[in-house]
């Protein structure tokens, strides 16, 4: 490794990007007592109250990420032009953790130990692979690291066979109690239109205190100020003559398409984690838990010693990346059948069910469960879609 001055660091891992991922490996690693150096390298500037994260509570909850829970609802609901249903637990309740709750924990942590270390307004210019390791190369220095993570967001495609989840909230404060705060509206107001799928989506902290945001899932990425414009006529008639303090804005364009940079990867001994390694549910765009999951298998090889291998440490079972690349098949011939296939899961699927079939945890009758309700046919004919695509492009790798 002579293309590296001796005087350079040498890290045993490096963790690109201090994100919901990114943060999470860190707290598995020293939750596994890692020995090893640790530097998260992060673009940003400092920790960011920019982002809630949610998901429904299981047994795949590390104690560290229980110990940050900000909230927790037993109860969700979704309304439609045709009723209002409601889904109730008190062991899967529906849970909120804050990025700067995050944060701050990564850095209490950090802090307590001499060998990790965490780098803000940190630019990456280049990840280069060399026989036994990386270098990389930032606007203030150039680091050896014997295995680098890669959480940072892919770029968005225009070319997928998915959906993306288009959203526009603002957390609000005002002094009249118009929020339910028992009850996490998942889907209210759900329908589909012009644009896509279309719902608000309301994390109601207290009577006078939520997250509410416009949400919409489409073929294509829709601007930002027509989710805006959209989000300015819901929230009138929430909190109707009230005036509202905005506390934050969140805006953003997920892929609800298949993402794993680590199949296409060249670098093999580069780890790609969070959305670009596979974390993010494609159906339903929720990712969270799977990052706990992959944070936990990817510390437990490094803390062994042995080394990462990517198809080991996927995030999501390929059961519900075949059970979702069905449903996306679905939506994006039909979007209005959406509205039918979410209202028959919420009028006809239990919540434990329906909370284990979205963490991951289904039983196998909670799958047939899901599956039953859902419309047969059309289901049916995407799967065979599914199963001749798939059979095409794999005919088409072994051609080459």
């Amino acid at each position: 490794m002579n293309t590296i001055d001796a005087e350079q660091a040498i890290v045993d891992v490096v963790i690109i990007g201090a994100g919901a991922a990114g943060l999470s490996l860190l707290l598995a690693l020293d939750e596994q007592q890692y020995t090893g150096t640790v530097k998260v390298l992060e673009q940003r500037s400092g920790p960011q109250n920019d982002r809630i994260w949610s998901f429904w509570h299981s047994n795949a909850v590390p104690s560290y990420i229980e110990s940050i829970i900000s909230h927790k609802w037993s109860t969700w609901s979704l309304m439609t032009e045709q009723g209002h249903y409601s889904m109730e637990h008190c062991f899967y309740q529906y849970c909120s953790v804050r990025s700067e709750q995050l944060s701050a924990l990564a850095a209490e942590r950090t802090s307590r130990q001499a060998n990790f270390d965490i780098v803000f307004d940190c630019d990456i210019a280049s990840v280069n692979v060399e026989d036994d390791g990386f270098i990389i190369t930032t606007a203030n220095e150039t680091l050896l690291a014997r295995q680098v993570i890669d959480t940072r967001p892919p770029a968005l495609s225009s070319k997928h066979q998915g959906l993306l989840q288009c959203f526009y909230g603002e957390e609000i404060r005002l002094d009249a109690g118009v929020f339910e705060p028992s009850t996490v509206k998942l889907m209210d107001q759900l329908r589909s239109s012009a644009l896509g799928i279309e719902f608000v989506y309301v994390l109601p902290f207290s009577a006078n205190h939520a997250l509410v945001e416009f949400t919409c899932f489409s073929i294509d990425i829709i601007d930002k100020q027509t989710l805006k414009k959209r989000f300015a006529q819901i929230i009138k008639t929430i909190v109707k003559q009230h005036d509202y303090e905005v506390v934050r804005i969140e805006h953003a364009v997920l892929p609800m398409y298949s993402i794993d940079q680590n199949r296409h990867n060249s670098q093999r001994d580069l780890i790609y984690g969070g959305i670009a390694g596979g974390a993010m549910r494609t159906a339903t765009g929720y990712s969270f838990l799977s990052s706990q999951r992959w944070a936990k298998k990817c510390a437990s090889a490094l803390t062994q010693r042995t080394k990462l291998d990517a198809t080991a440490l996927a995030p999501i079972n390929s059961l519900y990346q075949k059970m979702d690349a069905i449903m996306l098949t679905v939506l994006r011939t039909d979007m209005k059948i959406g509205v039918t296939i979410f209202e028959r899961l919420f009028r006809r699927v239990k919540a434990e069910r329906f909370a284990r079939f979205m963490t991951e945890q289904a039983t196998f009758f909670d799958i047939l469960s899901v599956i039953w309700v859902m419309p047969k046919w059309v289901f049916l004919r995407a799967a065979f879609s599914s199963f001749f695509t798939l059979s095409a492009l794999s005919n088409k790798k072994n051609q080459r």
